[in-house]
């Protein structure tokens, strides 16, 4: 029986802890070109055709989506690192707990929303369509709970379990530096 010591057990966690990361960001990287298509005015995959009014808005939407997606991506590379100063891990872990509670909130309140009007529990003006000129209902709820509200869990718990590994790898670095 071979038993490793604690320095080669906390190298072996630490070359494994960065998967979360890498694959918050490339999860987060690979939802903006589906938002930069619609935001030029792609319709493919559009539940119903939007007012004159809406399309500017559709567009800018999925432009902040695109920049916020890229911000994540980043920030999720960012937990990848370790953090020497207090002041900068402490924002960055932060900014990222939000990175994970909001699309988890965000997948959540879609689920329970679309699956309660899915049920016949909510009515139909609980959502608004106003600036669609005309909707497929059933194929937007669908879109979002097969689709987008899933993306949005899986993006939070990456986000999570990225945040666990960072947390991780500084307390073995702690622990390693209180055995010397």
């Amino acid at each position: 029986m071979i038993i490793k010591s604690e320095e080669q057990q906390s190298m072996r966690f630490s070359a494994k802890s960065h998967w979360a990361a890498y694959a918050a960001a490339i999860w987060s990287v690979l939802y903006i070109p589906p938002h930069v298509y619609f935001a030029l005015g792609g319709t493919i995959g559009v539940p119903g055709t939007m007012t004159e009014k809406f399309e500017p808005v559709w567009a800018l939407t999925n432009w902040g989506a695109s920049f916020a997606l890229l911000l994540a991506g980043l920030l999720a590379l960012g937990l990848a690192r370790p953090m020497e100063q207090k002041m900068v891990r402490l924002a960055l872990l932060v900014v990222s707990w939000c990175a994970c509670l909001i699309p988890i909130l965000h997948a959540s309140y879609g689920f329970v929303t679309k699956g309660l009007y899915l049920l016949g529990v909510l009515p139909i003006h609980f959502f608004d369509f106003s600036l669609w000129e005309t909707v497929d209902i059933g194929m937007f709820m669908m879109l979002d709970l097969l689709l987008f509200e899933p993306w949005f869990l899986v993006e939070g718990i990456l986000f999570g379990l990225a945040i666990w590994q960072f947390h991780r790898r500084a307390q073995v670095k702690i622990d390693a530096n209180h055995a010397l």
